[in-house]
């Protein structure tokens, strides 16, 4: 089986812009076959989608509520320890010249810089993971996923996209939020764009009406890995 795909040249930063490919991409497929998850190797779960639209809420829930089955990679930072802070658990803090040779052997699945400091997910941290036997979910930016598939991770990717814009303006107040009739249009601009330069690289969508219901729907698809092959490419 195939599906279209698009591939670039270039590795991309959260710099970059928001779109998973740039200018020069070429047009062409990619082969797809039946994958059936190793009990012991589970694959990592990617959440994707506009600021907003609750996947941070949904990874924080799935983090609390079964920590025995659930973690989080341990990010790579240039900062300095702080005195409450462990190495390993809280961050791996690295120098700027190993960060950097990290970002150019294309090891981080995304990077940004912070009051001078750099901050990135490397594939190795996802890695560590997954030798625990846990699934690792991860919150995402579109432009990580080329790194994060172009890997042996086999990662499940979920966009999480926003409801109606009334919907989505009811979401927001119950979170104490108040936002304005352009911001609701700008997140759902935003969410059509993603689909549309990316949508070939989601393997399911959650369309968050309510967060409750979302989390549950997130559960099947996840517990759906293990009993159910799925295409990857």
């Amino acid at each position: 089986m195939r599906r279209p795909s698009r591939f670039c040249c270039c590795f991309q930063t959260l710099e970059q812009s928001s779109s998973c490919y740039l200018d020069d991409e070429i047009l062409t497929y990619e082969e797809m076959a039946l994958y059936h998850q190793p009990a012991n190797r589970k694959r990592p779960i990617a959440l994707i989608g506009p600021n907003s639209c609750g996947q941070a809420e949904l990874r924080q829930r799935l983090l609390n509520n079964q920590p025995e089955r659930f973690a989080g990679a341990v990010p790579h930072t240039t900062r300095s320890r702080r005195e409450s802070e462990v190495s390993g658990r809280d961050y791996h803090f690295v120098s700027r010249q190993a960060f950097e040779a990290e970002l150019t052997s294309g090891k981080l699945i995304e990077s940004g810089e912070f009051e001078k400091n750099l901050y990135g997910t490397s594939t190795d941290s996802v890695r560590q993971v997954i030798n625990t036997g846990k699934i690792c979910v991860l919150c995402l930016h579109t432009q990580a996923l080329k790194v994060l598939r172009s890997s042996d991770l086999k990662p499940y990717i979920i966009f999480i996209a926003p409801p109606s814009q009334e919907r989505l303006r009811a979401l927001l107040v119950k979170d104490n939020k108040n936002p304005k009739p352009e911001e609701l249009r700008e997140i759902i601009e935003k969410a059509r764009e993603m689909e549309q330069s990316c949508g070939h690289l989601f393997d399911a969508i959650i369309v968050n009406t309510d967060l409750d219901k979302a989390y549950a729907e997130l559960l099947r698809l996840i517990n759906k890995l293990d009993t159910e092959p799925q295409w990857i490419g």
